[in-house]
């Protein structure tokens, strides 16, 4: 690849969906196959540039990618007024995670969505929330964070809604709008009340004037606010479940990392932007209480879910909370001497528990859409036997549910170790919940196992569902398995450059 398509990347991580999503209706008029064919080549070559940024910021360092100018530095302050992507660790870690999802659910989409009626429209919101959840976490400045804001919840928006003889795949996405509709206009009040207190929105100018007086913190309460809601953190949570319960299977993963998308937003804000004028120990603070609500009630509202996908929703918002816990206590320290004790360490298990996540997640969303696919319900007092007839799909969640429950040596028992013992250094109560929501989580999976793949064969199915379906289960499968052999080497390449991405020494 030459060298001015790699330092290009971040634009083109986001031009070639917006490009891919104006060509595909194109190409439907022609033909079905070419749609589809036009559709998976902006997929793979938007997951491609991904690859090639994050290789060269791994490589050769971070860079900012200045729109119609020479990369900003102090000594060319015009250039901070440009639109300026960031091209770091920390884009690269939420980039990757983002990537790996959308792969996996672009490919399954093919099968599951196979006969649906307009799909060139299916396939033009799926590419341009491609394309927004990358600019949320690419972008500098936050403007420019609004716009694409608003690309990713229309665009998700009309995903969550495209079963649209459903009743309920409506009525989630009517609640997924109002939600971001109210969250859109308030991040444009905080916008607003930094740009008329300061005349600049650059993420980086903006933690070197403000001054942390009322407007500082009216600006950062709202958006405190929109991203956790966004990000699907208790309190603010309550569309999450329904929309991963009625959005269709290939859809739910995707929507669900749009939330992580968020949640990276909100990370980069805190970290770049509030840090030095409202004090880490005070957003740390919040993070942890916000970190330890998701992880008690999302686990605790799983208890009394008999339908699969809402079940996994909540278990989602438990997840959210070991990584707002673990970068809660890693904030909290940086003003201290325990951040080189534990700090660092609860940086490194939240950072990594975030690309695990978004992984078996998504494995997981996408195993239960398959058994969803094959039964025609969702109820788990009514499924049983499906290890009989769908040997890969009882394999595939099972390795999602064992990680999501933290059971070694699975990825996501490496990054929650990470997580147990910096949080026990910091206060022991903290650990004990973390690990007794473990346990429940782990009872959560067994639940579904035995209620949904146990037991006599019930004939609920013929045979295992398609095999486009089946390899994008794979894919991420596989990933998951890279990542449980291989975690000292994910935390060493790939998040601790996301934590010095963040001007944080790890």
């Amino acid at each position: 690849m030459s060298v001015d398509l790699i330092a290009n990347s971040p634009t083109l991580i986001l031009g070639i969906p917006l490009l891919f999503a104006f060509l595909t209706p194109l190409a439907d008029k022609i033909s079905d196959e070419l749609r589809d064919a036009v559709f998976m080549m902006g997929l793979l070559l938007t997951v491609l540039f991904v690859f090639a940024m994050s290789y060269e910021v791994y490589t050769n360092g971070a860079w900012r990618y200045v729109f119609g100018g020479s990369e900003a530095s102090p000594t060319q302050l015009a250039s901070f007024f440009r639109i300026i992507f960031v091209a770091d660790g920390f884009s690269a870690l939420a980039t990757i995670t983002i990537a790996i999802t959308a792969l996996g659910a672009g490919i399954y989409s093919f099968a599951f969505m196979d006969g649906h009626f307009g799909m060139e429209k299916y396939y033009v919101l799926f590419l341009l929330t491609f394309a927004g959840v990358n600019g949320m976490v690419l972008t500098a400045d936050l403007f420019n964070l609004f716009v694409w804001f608003e690309v990713t919840s229309i665009a998700s928006c009309g995903l969550i809604a495209f079963q649209n003889y459903r009743g309920k795949s409506v009525e989630a996405a009517l609640k997924y709008m109002m939600i971001s509709v109210i969250g859109g206009l308030f991040l444009l009040v905080s916008i607003g009340l930094m740009y008329g207190e300061y005349g600049v929105l650059n993420f980086e100018i903006l933690s070197v004037v403000m001054a942390g007086g009322i407007v500082d913190k009216i600006a950062l309460a709202i958006i405190f606010v929109v991203f956790a809601m966004k990000a699907s953190s208790v309190p603010m949570h309550m569309w999450a479940p329904d929309v991963y319960s009625e959005s269709p299977g290939s859809v739910t993963p995707f929507i669900a990392i749009t939330s992580m998308g968020s949640l990276f937003v909100l990370f980069r804000i805190l970290f770049v932007m509030f840090r030095f004028s409202m004090g880490a120990a005070a957003l740390g603070t919040l993070l942890i209480i916000l970190g330890l609500l998701s992880m008690f009630i999302g686990v605790s509202m799983a208890l009394k879910q008999s339908d699969l996908k809402r079940l996994i929703g909540y278990l989602s918002v438990s997840q959210i909370g070991y990584m707002l816990l673990a970068v809660g206590v890693g904030l909290t320290t940086l003003e201290n001497g325990d951040y080189g004790t534990f700090g660092a360490m609860a940086l490194e298990g939240g950072f990594f528990h975030m690309i695990n996540d978004g992984v078996y997640k998504a494995l997981l969303f996408l195993s239960a859409a398959a058994v969803v696919y094959a039964t025609g319900t969702k109820d788990l007092n009514k499924l049983g036997g499906l290890a009989h007839r769908m040997p890969y799909t009882t394999l595939f969640f099972l390795i999602g549910g064992l990680s999501i429950a933290g059971v070694p040596p699975l990825s996501g028992f490496s990054s929650k170790l990470l997580i147990y013992q910096s949080i026990y250094l910091y206060h022991p109560i903290l650990a004990i919940i973390a690990l007794v929501v473990s346990i429940i989580t782990f009872a959560l999976i067994g639940k579904i196992f035995y209620n949904a793949f146990l037991g006599p064969d019930l004939g609920l199915s013929k045979g295992e569902v398609p095999t486009g379906m089946l390899v994008a289960m794979a894919i991420l499968t596989v990933v998951v398995i890279v990542f449980s052999l291989f975690p000292n080497y994910v935390v060493a390449e790939i998040v601790v450059p996301a934590i010095e991405g963040l001007g944080v020494i790890p």
